[in-house]
């Protein structure tokens, strides 16, 4: 229910922002402004949280959850990622390497694959998201491929995540000013954290549930045998 309102809320102070203050927009998406940290936040955020889970599951039932540690791990190699593992805060000068290969001379993965490659890894990421977010969460439970997913422990996002996800992913096209991009991926790091910490509350029921039937199981007395 939380992104039927929020997302269209910010895509509607976005817009705001571009048609009455275009260069206030313009410096709020910039490389090293408020979108990007905010993303930065969330992303490390949702890591830990993620690995948070996977610790509480391994507690209580026993067995490491593959996917949030997956997870955690790719959502701290993203958010480092998005800000060139503070290259540009700590004013440290690429190597050879990266001024060779990076399409933007910068420290970081993604843009040293798109140097190398000529795919934009946006492109790859919108793609990604959209099935991920949009496609697994709709059909989650209409087809059995679906349930055989969940049955390996593969998280999809709730179906309250989908105006988000799809939103993100048009953002992601970079349709207005060529930077829209950072927009999207903010989407997206916001959808990841409401995402996590949905399955926080999911993962916190079913212990407390299983609590619950092992105290009635406790307290219910065995029936007593009939005398012969």
């Amino acid at each position: 229910m939380l992104s039927k309102y929020v997302f269209p809320l910010m895509v509607v102070v976005f817009a705001a922002f571009y048609l009455l203050n275009e260069p206030l927009y313009r410096l709020l998406i910039r490389e090293d402004h408020l979108v990007e940290w905010l993303t930065f936040a969330c992303l490390l955020l949702t890591g830990f949280y993620s690995a948070t889970l996977a610790y509480k599951i391994k507690i209580k039932y026993n067995y490491y959850h593959w996917f949030f540690i997956s997870f955690s791990a790719f959502c701290v190699l993203a958010g480092f990622e998005e800000i060139s593992w503070g290259q540009r805060v700590f004013q440290v000068e690429s190597t050879e390497f990266f001024k060779t290969y990076s399409d933007q001379k910068e420290i970081n993965m993604h843009n040293t694959f798109q140097g190398t490659v000529g795919i934009k890894t946006k492109h790859i990421a919108l793609i990604a998201m959209f099935i991920y977010g949009v496609i697994f969460s709709w059909r989650q439970d209409k087809d059995k491929l679906f349930y055989w997913l969940k049955s390996k422990k593969l998280i999809i996002p709730p179906t309250f995540l989908i105006p988000g996800f799809l939103m993100a992913t048009v953002l992601m096209l970079d349709f207005q000013t060529g930077h829209e991009e950072e927009i999207g991926e903010f989407f997206f790091s916001i959808c990841f954290l409401l995402m996590i910490l949905w399955n926080h509350n999911v993962f916190s029921s079913d212990v407390e549930e299983l609590s619950n039937k092992l105290r009635l199981v406790k307290q219910k007395p065995f029936p007593e045998r009939e005398s012969a």
